[in-house]
């Protein structure tokens, strides 16, 4: 497979430097340019690149305007960024002008051999899973405070140490903060960066967008601040979905209690919705509040699954009565134990691993095995007792 690649330089004894030192490689042709993101465009119409490679050693509003209106002419070229400045902000402002990816400078052979294996992990990724289609779940807490987002992440976390490859999408976009369940790194991108960019989605601009908890369980944030959430469209919403499962297993959307044509958008996709109630009365008045909205938008009741968490039996609203209030049968019931739950939630760490045998982390483990069975051979340990183990 053959590369056509583009580099422009900011200035000529850059681009001079390179080119008395650099050796072709196989099956790459390059061109070298002078003139910055000034010069961008032009080039992306002349050459007709798979790839540039654009050196910007201090890059400036003006610079990311010139840029992101060259990418907006020509879509489908990647384009890389090679600069000293290589902090969160810069990623994040270069993303929304369109760069697929930040490289440290200068601008050298190693770049354009970086630049290169991107292009085919990027290839590679989207033709591997371009016939999968993956699950796609729904969260919505009936109130605040529900756990909810508890949930979502324990249940995403179980899933891929099932072996599934899983995508928690947090489209609680106000105040959204699934990932800090999971670890305490902080995310370079948001669903709103990858809004912004919908009309050249692929499987390379969701890898760099987000968070990598692990290798098969990956978080698409929400926003750090709620800024620029008019990008966030039904139209928007529902290519950022379509991509995802077509590179995941299982894709878990975090939502919050927003009914808005993006949030509606979401939840048509969904083959489930989860209500996650609390077993408080103003909790089930909310779940049949949110059940009679989603039977009013024609959802089959099957596709609605009331889950009750932190489920007592000896509370003061038995189980038949959270049915009669919600006008809802029970999907799944959750036992109470706020003590590791919490300890859990404060440390950032999923429940399993800190404690396996806690009855929460039971209750969740058969969820996942009802949602990803696993086959067992006879003689052998139980799916439960081999992830037990290893938690």
């Amino acid at each position: 497979m053959s590369h056509n690649v583009s580099l422009i330089f900011e200035t000529t004894e850059e681009r001079d430097q390179l080119i008395g030192t650099f050796k072709p490689l196989t099956n790459v042709s390059v061109n070298a340019h002078v003139g910055g993101p000034r010069n961008l465009q032009a080039v992306m119409h002349k050459d007709k690149p798979d790839l540039v490679l654009l050196a910007l050693s201090r890059p400036d509003d003006a610079a990311f305007e010139l840029i992101e209106a060259a990418t907006l002419r020509h879509p489908t070229v990647m384009l890389l960024l090679v600069s000293y400045e290589t902090g969160m902000a810069t990623l994040k402002r270069a993303m929304r002008a369109g760069v697929r990816d930040v490289l440290p400078g200068p601008l050298s052979a190693a770049s354009v051999k970086a630049g290169v294996a991107y292009v085919e992990e990027s290839k590679s990724i989207t033709s591997q899973f371009v016939d999968n289609e993956g699950t796609l779940y729904a969260f919505m807490p009936a109130k605040g405070g529900c756990g909810c987002t508890f949930l979502v992440t324990n249940l995403a976390y179980l899933l891929a140490e099932a072996s599934k490859r899983v995508l928690i999408v947090d489209l609680n976009l106000y105040f959204g903060d699934a990932v800090s369940y999971l670890t305490s790194r902080k995310p370079e991108a948001s669903v709103v960066d990858m809004a912004r960019q919908s009309h050249r989605l692929d499987a390379a601009l969701l890898a760099v967008s987000v968070l990598k908890v692990r290798d098969n369980l990956h978080v698409l944030c929400a926003p750090e601040l709620p800024y620029q959430l008019e990008a966030v469209t039904p139209e928007t919403v529902a290519a950022i979905l379509g991509l995802a499962r077509t590179e995941y297993d299982f894709v878990l959307l975090d939502m919050a209690r927003v009914m808005d044509p993006a949030a509606v958008k979401a939840l048509d996709l969904a083959e489930r919705i989860h209500v996650v109630a609390g077993q408080t009365l103003p909790a089930l008045r909310d779940a049949q509040r949110i059940i009679g909205v989603f039977e009013g938008l024609s959802y089959p009741r099957e596709k609605i699954q009331l889950v009750l968490n932190r489920y007592s039996k000896g509370g003061q609203i038995p189980l038949g009565e959270v049915e009669r209030a919600t006008g809802h049968k029970v999907a799944r019931v959750l036992p109470a134990s706020d003590e590791a739950v919490l300890v859990s939630i404060n440390q950032g760490i999923p429940l399993a691993k800190l404690a396996a045998r806690d009855p929460v982390a039971r209750a969740l483990q058969e969820w996942v095995q009802e949602l990803s069975p696993v086959a067992v051979n006879a003689g052998k340990q139980s799916w439960f007792s081999t992830i037990a183990g290893r938690l």
